[in-house]
């Protein structure tokens, strides 16, 4: 998994602190997602806004599909965890439509209509 962490922050601050513990956050919870997708590589871009009233958080999973996730709360993890919960709502509906769907190939046996 790579995990691309950016962060913006707000017209006040300087800068945006996560201090480590956000990206730790989001490590453990994408190796989750990471699991649940058979250990499939996907790339994560997290991008951390600070807004005038809270924090929006947007995650980005690129991998077989593109999921994306976004939410905004008045706390930076929530924000977090608002974006993941969206993301791994959308993962487990991507493997429910995908498991046991293969294609099957076609017999060689008797044709119909050829005699």
């Amino acid at each position: 998994m790579d995990l691309t962490l950016v962060t913006k922050p707000g017209p006040e601050s300087d800068e945006l602190d996560t201090s480590g513990l956000v990206k730790k956050h989001l490590t453990k919870k994408l190796e989750k997602i990471e699991h649940r997708l058979g250990g499939a590589r996907i790339v994560v871009r997290a991008v951390l806004t600070e807004l005038p009233v809270g924090f929006e958080a947007a995650i980005t999973l690129q991998g077989k599909a593109e999921v994306v996730g976004r939410a905004q709360a008045d706390v930076l993890l929530h924000a977090v965890d608002g974006a993941l919960d969206k993301v791994t709502r959308q993962v487990e509906t991507l493997v429910k439509k995908n498991t046991g769907k293969s294609r099957a190939r076609r017999g060689s046996g008797p044709r119909r209509g050829v005699t």
